[in-house]
């Protein structure tokens, strides 16, 4: 949905109970909290454009939408430039919110919100420039949450973007999810395999069963170990004077199996 670009609407929003809006001019920030991730994700969507240019309008750098009871930001908005308006999507930032969650120290969080965190803690992102052409895959990353789906760039190996479904099978919960190189995870003869139905069906994609280490580099002998089962496709972007390729990998099925006696 478009940007609803009437503050008449958005007022008699961000006026109802449980939202605050606090503007932070010394650090130019307009900062707004919301009484749950389901009014920030509206909020976000219907009104990111209109709130850009309302940070703008305060001197402000960007805009944060928080959620009541936890800390950090589930969106930021650049404010309005050229640029910012035509790369709004590259800021889409989702706090790990099973992390953030502020519990008071007599209270637990109960299993229905427990629930409802699983179900909407969005993805990782990496601290890298995500170009225009990868907008299509960040969206569909964002679209899908109950989908295990990881985009790596080829060049380098590093995981750039991981949904939370695809962290939690690999057992992690943390920004490191996102600082992986696969090479230090899988076993050497299956991304060997791996490099060669690349060249032959990288144009087509394809669907590969590997072995690899959860959470924990393949080096560390506590690592445990699973067969992985992934689809894979690949998309070429033109960077200047070169092209890079990346693959978004969804999982399809996760079985643990005992460590191999050969890795490397």
């Amino acid at each position: 949905m478009d940007a609803i670009e009437d503050s008449s609407t958005l007022w008699t929003l961000l006026s109802r109970p449980g939202w605050e809006i606090k503007p932070n001019p010394v650090k130019h920030l307009l900062k707004i909290k919301a009484p749950d991730y389901q009014e920030a994700l509206i909020l976000y969507t219907n009104y990111r454009k209109f709130l850009a240019t309302w940070a703008a309008s305060l001197n402000c750098t960007c805009a944060l939408i928080g959620i009541q009871g936890m800390r950090g930001s589930a969106f930021k908005i650049l404010a309005a430039t050229p640029a910012s308006q035509q790369k709004l999507y590259e800021s889409l930032i989702f706090a790990s919110l099973r992390k953030s969650v502020s519990c008071d120290s007599e209270r637990l969080v109960d299993r229905e919100f427990e629930n409802d965190i699983s179900k909407y803690s969005g993805f990782y992102i990496a601290e890298t420039c995500l170009y225009p052409e990868l907008r299509p895959i960040v969206d569909e990353v964002f679209s899908n949450p109950e989908k295990k789906l990881a985009l790596t760039r080829m060049s380098d190996n590093f995981q750039l973007i991981v949904s939370a479904s695809a962290a939690r099978a690999m057992s992690s919960d943390s920004q490191d999810v996102v600082r992986r190189r696969t090479t230090d995870f899988w076993h050497a003869r299956d991304y060997q395999i791996f490099i060669q139905k690349f060249k032959q069906d990288g144009s087509t994609g394809f669907e590969i069963t590997y072995h690899a280490t959860t959470n924990l580099p393949k080096i560390n002998p506590l690592a445990p170990w699973a067969r992985f089962t992934t689809s894979y496709r690949f998309f070429e972007i033109d960077v200047g004077d070169r092209t890079e390729v990346y693959r978004l990998g969804e999982g399809k099925d996760i079985t643990p199996i005992s460590r191999p006696k050969v890795v490397s």
